[in-house]
This record gives C-alpha cells, structure tokens and sequence, in this order.
C-alpha cells in the first residue's frame, strides 16, 4: 500500500480523526440539493436560494411574507411559500 502525505494510517489521534470526519460530513450536506418542498430554510439558505440578501428576507418577513418563529427571534422559510408570496405580490 502507497500512502502519500495526506493518507496517515497511523499515528492520528482522536481530535484529528473527529475534524476528518466533520470535514468529510460539511462536504456532503454542501452538496446536497436545499430547497425541497416543505423544507424549513434559514434566512441564509433562503437568501443565497433566491439571490437576495439576508436583510431583504428579513425586510419581507416584516412586511407579511409567510415565515415559520421557530424560537425567539429565531425563523426559518418554506422556500415554495415565499415565492408565491412574492408572485402575490407582483401580480397583485
């Protein structure tokens, strides 16, 4: 077997393999699709979803736009709500 530099197979330690982990986990819920029906979204997600800022979610959200308060001050979106919210809007 040819390790190279980045392939240990001894001599990690238990904070090492917990961070590989933890990376390897980041880089598969990264690509995973958001956004599907149902879905509660943070402000983030829904922002970066929909290409606006996460200041003109919150702007929407005081404005009527349909959110879910899952704390306090804590919110979360169903990406399918707000874009017929939005259409509402626009077509009135």
């Amino acid at each position: 077997m040819n390790l190279g530099n980045d392939e240990r197979l001894v001599d990690m330690t238990v904070s090492d393999l917990r961070a590989l982990l933890l990376d390897a986990v980041r880089d598969v819920m990264e690509q995973q699709p958001t956004g599907k029906t149902g879905e509660l979204l943070t402000t983030e997600e829904l922002a970066k979803l929909i290409k606006v800022s996460p200041d003109t979610a919150r702007k929407w959200r005081r404005q009527g736009c349909p959110h879910v308060a899952v704390g306090e001050r804590k919110f979360r979106w169903r990406l399918e709500e707000v874009l017929r919210w939005r259409e509402e809007l626009h077509h009135g």
